[in-house]
Formats: structure tokens, C-alpha cells, sequence
């Protein structure tokens, strides 16, 4: 207490004086996505665009994650930018070693852990930034809501996935009422492996119901409590529910008649920053020279690019049938093999990718970049939803080749609602995915001109929605004027 004290005392100079008034008159935003790739990158893009407009953040992560987000970031942006973000990790409870890919263990841990954690963070007022203001967390995380209600702060929840899903989340006591779906979340009634989730809205197919699809009824019982507890609870205690959506892309959840008013503000990976090497949010180091080079040699439209995301798991099998496939439809590739996306490469994969040299394989690419480049012609996904919107921003038709949950909503949107993409299997079981196949599946790809012009038709909505009166950049800074007061 003493040194406190002297602390106080002691008479700062004009510029300790300019930086402290700085910090005490600008918001201070905290941020916190649930512990997935897919969410962390759409939170680190806000947190750009709140630093871009005075904000200062805090970014929190789990302690593995954040470790993985400093290392993959390296130097980053600039000086003044670095003051104003200040990169946290928290314990998420489990130990080291522990599968963090277990979400069901990671989601009970996680609530119990963090909450004291994240309440120190709440009244800190350290690193020159003030203390919090307001706070963005994950419509997952929800429960964090609880620290900034109490303390009377702006709040708002962050959505990372698509609306659809989103709004089924919070009209499932309904589902259950009409006897659509059981307690824990199974199907019980759909009328042409369909539903309605409100009289007046256009039936929505069962892939919506997102938590079934994961292969292990005990997993997907526990994931839909947690899925619809998190998604009532940021219903009833965040200020505005958010999502990395447009409307125009969802246009029947944006309706009078949803269950949940939800608020677009993306897509939030496509908005052109003013700060160059900012932090993304990636959870590997992209390989940025390889991935870029070789696609500079390559002809306009002709490069398949394949990425699977980060949760993804593929038999060697599989993994060696789309390399043959590959091979075998002719054109150049650039292959995202990331650690962990099979359990062994099989050798004879690494020769048919060295055989002919058409193709590059890296262990995480930067995905954005790959996509704008003018030499992709088309994307084999898992169909995350950051992947799906990145291919929209960029007018690049997609082979969906989903792997679970949201993924299959997404590609129902994909080949189905919007009809710019094809599966590459025509069921959920891949028992039949074989090279002939993935080669002539990517040959009706780029060969349909009508994909093409409905996603330029989605890549024009997309841009209009973020510049100019675009409505997801007036919700945006609405958002922002909310979280200064």
C-alpha cells in the first residue's frame, strides 16, 4: 500500500500526463471469443475495426490459444497499435495435454475456470488503457456476460456462425412445443427432412439443427444444452445479439417474424484495414511466401485451392483419393495440410504430390490472400463459416466437403439456397468419395457459368452490405457508438 501511495504522489511528465488523459477518455472494449479458430479471427477483425475508430482492447484468450495467436502474429502492426491492444490469456481449467478438440470436456471447464478470471480483467486498470468500458463476448461464452451486467456495462454477444443457426438456437423451446425436435434436441417430426421455425417463415432443412451432426448422439445431446443455454442467456443479458452475417445473405432470418432479433455486422473478414501485419487471429504461422509464389506463376482461374479448416479429421484413405483426384483433373493445386488433419500422411501421398510438380502443399495458408488471388478457380472446403463468407466476398465457387455441426447448414446454403457450390458427396456418408468422383465433381464446378454469376450476384450484396450505407456498416456503428456511452 505504501508504494501505491508513493506512486500517486509522484508528478508525471507531459507525455505520461497526454497518454494517461488518452486512455481515460477512449472506450475500452473487451473481447472474448469462444476458443475456436473460426471464432477468434472474426473477433480479431472487430477488434481492428473498434481500434480503428479509438477504442482501446483487450483480446482474451485461453492460454493455449493465446500462445498460438502471439507466436503465429510475430512482430505485427505498429507501435501505437500494440499500445491499444493488449493480447490476454486466461487458464481454460484443463490441464496440459488435455484434448482441447473435446468440447464438450472444454465447455464445462471453461465455465468453471475463467469467471474469476475474467472479473480481475473486468477491474484491472493496468497497461495505460484504462479500465474496461464495455465488453464483446461470444453468444458461446455467454455466461461471461454475467462480470460487465453487474458492474453496469455496455455488453454485447458475437455470433461467429451463420444467422440460420443461430435463430434455431433460440426458437428451439418452440421446436420442442411443436414437437419438432425431443428435450435434448433429436429429431422427432420434420416434414420432408424439413421445419418451419415460424408459420409465416420458409421451411428450413434439418441440417439447421446443427448439433446433430456430429456423430455421437451422447456429444450432440450435451452440445445442444450448451448451444441453446448459451444463445437464451445472450439473448436475455447481452444488450444486442450480433452475427458475422448480411442480410441479404439470410434474408429470411431477418424477418419480423424470426424468433431472434439479431443484428448483421459482417462479413467481417473483408473489410480493408488501415494498418498493415496487424494480429489476425491465426492459430498456426501461414506459410504467406510459398503460398503467394506459387500461385503468381500459375494461370488466371485454374488453381484449386484445398483447406480444411482446423478442426478437421481425414482417414488416410480419403486423404490419398483426393490427392489422386487432384492429379487427376489436370490443373495446379495449393493444398492446406495442416498439423493434425490426418493421423499419418501416407507415403503414397507425398509422391503423388511430388510426381508431377502441379501442386503445393503447406501446413496453413493465408486464407483471404489465396482467395483474392486471380489465379484460384475454386475452393475444396469443409464449409466453416469464415471459409464460406471469404469465398462469397471473393467470388469463388466452392466443392463442400463438410465435416460436422454448422458445416453441413453451410453447405445446404451453399449447393442448395444459394447454388454456388457442389458436394462432393451426395449423402453424409463419404464410403463412395473416390478420385473419380472428386475429379469429375470439380470438373462440373467450373464448368457451370450459372455458379459463377450467382456469386458475383452475392459477392456484389456482400460488398455493398460493408462500405457506404451499407447496412452491416451502419449496424457496426451503431455498435460502437453503444459500447462509448
Amino acid at each position: 500500500m505504501r508504494q501505491r501511495r508513493q506512486r500517486r504522489s509522484h508528478n508525471p511528465g507531459p507525455e505520461q500526463n497526454t497518454r494517461a488523459n488518452m486512455a481515460a477518455a477512449a472506450p475500452h472494449a473487451l473481447l472474448l471469443p469462444y476458443p475456436a479458430q473460426g471464432h477468434v479471427i472474426p473477433f480479431m477483425e472487430l477488434a481492428h475495426r473498434l481500434l480503428d475508430n479509438g477504442f482501446a482492447v483487450t483480446f482474451v484468450n485461453t492460454e493455449f490459444n493465446h500462445r498460438r495467436v502471439v507466436d503465429a502474429a510475430g512482430a505485427g502492426s505498429s507501435a501505437s497499435r500494440r499500445r491499444r491492444l493488449r493480447l490476454v490469456g486466461v487458464a481454460d481449467g484443463m490441464e496440459d495435454g488435455e484434448d482441447r478438440d473435446n468440447l464438450v470436456r472444454l465447455n464445462a471447464a471453461m465455465q468453471e475456470a475463467m469467471p474469476p478470471q475474467l472479473e480481475a480483467l473486468l477491474d484491472g486498470n493496468d497497461d495505460g488503457l484504462g479500465k474496461v468500458t464495455c465488453a464483446v463476448v461470444d453468444v458461446g461464452m455467454s455466461w461471461a456476460l454475467d462480470g460487465a451486467k453487474r458492474r453496469g456495462l455496455p455488453a454485447a454477444a458475437l455470433w461467429a456462425a451463420s444467422a440460420g443457426v443461430l435463430a434455431v438456437l433460440v426458437g428451439a423451446k418452440k421446436l420442442i412445443r411443436d414437437g419438432v425436435i425431443d428435450d435434448d434436441g433429436a429429431p422427432i417430426r420434420l416434414e420432408n427432412n424439413s421445419f418451419q421455425l415460424a408459420e409465416s417463415m420458409t421451411p428450413m432443412d434439418a441440417t439447421f439443427l446443427a448439433w446433430n451432426k456430429m456423430g455421437n448422439r451422447d456429444a450432440e445431446r450435451l452440445v445442444f444444452h450448451y448451444l441453446t443455454t448459451t444463445a437464451w442467456a445472450a439473448v436475455d443479458k447481452a444488450d444486442v445479439l450480433l452475427c458475422n452475417t448480411f442480410a441479404d445473405l439470410e434474408p429470411d432470418i431477418f424477418t419480423q417474424h424470426s424468433p431472434a432479433r439479431i443484428l448483421p455486422i459482417g462479413p467481417l473478414r473483408t473489410w480493408n484495414r488501415s494498418t498493415t501485419n496487424a494480429p489476425i487471429g491465426h492459430f498456426w504461422c501461414t506459410e504467406d511466401e510459398a503460398s503467394l509464389s506459387f500461385l503468381d506463376a500459375q494461370p488466371q482461374g485454374s488453381v484449386v485451392y484445398v483447406a480444411f479448416g482446423s478442426l478437421t479429421v481425414m482417414s488416410s484413405a480419403l486423404l490419398e483419393q483426393l490427392a489422386l483426384g487432384l492429379e487427376a483433373f489436370g490443373h495446379p493445386y495449393l493444398w492446406v495440410v495442416r498439423p493434425g488433419l490426418a493421423g499419418k500422411l501416407p507415403t503414397s501421398f507425398t509422391d503423388i504430390v511430388a510426381a508431377n510438380g502441379r501442386g503445393k502443399v503447406v501446413s496453413w495458408a493465408p486464407q483471404e490472400k489465396v482467395l483474392a488471388h486471380p489465379a484460384i478457380g475454386c475452393f475444396v472446403t469443409h464449409c466453416g463459416w469464415n471459409s464460406t463468407l471469404e469465398s462469397i466476398r471473393n467470388g469463388v465457387p466452392m466443392l463442400c466437403w463438410p465435416y460436422f455441426t454448422d458445416q453441413f447448414t453451410n453447405q445446404t446454403y451453399i449447393c442448395d439456397i444459394w447454388k454456388v457450390g457442389l458436394r462432393v458427396a451426395q449423402t453424409d456418408s463419404e464410403e463412395m468419395v473416390n478420385k473419380k468422383i472428386i475429379k469429375e465433381r470439380l470438373g462440373n464446378l467450373l464448368g457451370d457459368n450459372g455458379i459463377q454469376e450467382r456469386l458475383e450476384r452475392l459477392k456484389d450484396m456482400a460488398e455493398k452490405s460493408m462500405s457506404g450505407e451499407g447496412q452491416s456498416l451502419k449496424n457496426l456503428n451503431t455498435l460502437m457508438e453503444s459500447l462509448s456511452k
